[in-house]
């Protein structure tokens, strides 16, 4: 990857400075040019550095030539690339499509018994954190501990106070969806550690934005997918698995990645028996996305260079003036005034909604199609309207879309805030 010039921020202050110059911010981020982009945490945005490296690849396929060993070695260097970036070692990451297979993966690679348990906040995860352990449940005759969130927000009390000696596994987001509040990890790690549990953590709305370190976070598995806050494509995501415990799982399905073939070359053929790889490599199955490994490289090494504290610092700065912003105009702002809790996403809307029963907010659909008219993007999921951030957001971005917001409410004399 060419070496590009980055700005890091100064001493945050009430108006943070741009992670990137604005030559390197326009050069790497075209669309930011013309538009707001604040849906992150629905798809971000690639680099051109990012685009630009897949080119050889195709030309490669365009031409006829087999580039497949390099390839494979290339994806080696990814694996070990995201390992550094999120503390990991590199035998602890299997490559996978996204967060979804990374969580199957796990899910049925556990020795489950009858009797068994998993806890779960459902109100607050993904459908896709929610279904495996729903056939799971069918399949093995387990119970699902339902903790309900408390003002969108789920409490370790609770989750600790599901748990038990048959406790197998704690399925969390290390952000949810919605409303974004970030989870208290390490007290559910601890607990996790005490019953003998695996923490698996959903970190596709944190890692990439929020510095990711497994070691310090406790957790025992955590699944994510490149095309949110990797800077990546669809299709391609990575699960890390403590190598304590993926050396004593058995994953649900091998392929030639999967197994150990010494020297042997991929073509050797397989006799009666077969050895694993050792780590969470033996959970990588059939062929791996090229694409999409070419890409996560590229972003991951523009993220490291950044660094991931420096992100964290400025789009936590930014998410904390926009959730302020919208306060003073009299919105109601998921976890009222920012805390702790505050990441890079900031929701707005009645956080009762998160339950599904509510009616769709016709004030807030309103007020996204006068922000998608003015060129802002945002989305709405289950009933609340999401702003979510990354490093090619600035604050005068954010001071735009609180002026368009204000705007809003003063086209009509009925309007009042969500």
């Amino acid at each position: 990857m060419k070496r590009q010039i980055w700005i890091l921020p100064v001493h945050q202050t009430a108006r943070p400075e741009p992670l990137l110059a604005p030559e390197i911010l326009q050069h790497e981020f075209p669309a930011t040019q013309n538009s707001i982009y604040m849906d992150v945490a629905n798809q971000g945005l690639i680099s051109r550095t990012t685009w630009g490296s897949i080119a050889p690849h195709l030309e490669n396929r365009l031409q006829g030539r087999n580039d497949e060993l390099p390839l494979l070695q290339h994806v080696e260097h990814t694996r070990a690339r995201f390992a550094q970036f999120v503390a990991a070692d590199a035998d602890e990451i299997a490559i996978t499509k996204n967060a979804s297979e990374g969580i199957n993966i796990i899910a049925n690679a556990i020795d489950w018994r009858p009797g068994d348990n998993l806890v779960l906040c459902p109100k607050l995860e993904h459908a896709n954190n929610i279904l495996p352990w729903l056939q799971v449940k069918e399949h093995h005759d387990i119970e699902i501990r339902v903790v309900e969130p408390i003002n969108g927000a789920l409490l370790p009390d609770a989750v600790i106070k599901a748990m038990d000696r048959r406790t197998r596994v704690v399925a969390v987001a290390t952000v949810t969806m919605v409303p974004g509040f970030r989870t208290d990890l390490v007290p559910i790690s601890e607990a996790c550690n005490r019953f003998g549990a695996f923490l698996l953590a959903d970190g596709t709305q944190s890692v990439g934005i929020l510095r990711t370190d497994v070691r310090k976070l406790g957790v025992d598995g955590l699944a994510v997918s490149t095309v949110k806050g990797l800077m990546g494509l669809y299709g391609s995501g990575f699960l890390y698995c403590r190598r304590e415990w993926a050396n004593r799982l058995s994953p649900a399905y091998v392929g030639r990645f999967s197994v150990d073939l010494g020297n042997a070359p991929e073509s050797a053929p397989i006799q009666d028996t077969f050895r694993l790889r050792a780590g969470a490599p033996r959970f990588d199955v059939g062929h791996y996305n090229f694409p999409g490994m070419i890409a996560a490289y590229a972003s991951l090494g523009q993220l490291l260079e950044i660094g991931t504290t420096a992100i964290e610092e400025t789009v936590v700065s930014l998410a904390k003036r926009l959730a302020s912003g919208l306060l003073e105009l009299g919105f109601s702002v998921a976890g009222g005034a920012p805390g702790s809790h505050t990441g890079s996403i900031v929701a707005i809307g009645d956080a009762a909604s998160l339950n599904g029963a509510s009616p769709a907010d016709t004030d807030l659909s309103s007020l996204q199609e006068h922000l998608t008219s003015n060129r802002v993007t945002v989305s709405a999921r289950r009933g609340m309207l999401r702003f979510s951030l990354h490093l090619y957001n600035t604050a005068h971005e954010v001071d735009q879309v609180i002026d368009l917001a204000k705007n809003w409410l003063s086209t009509s004399a009925k309007r009042r805030p969500n």
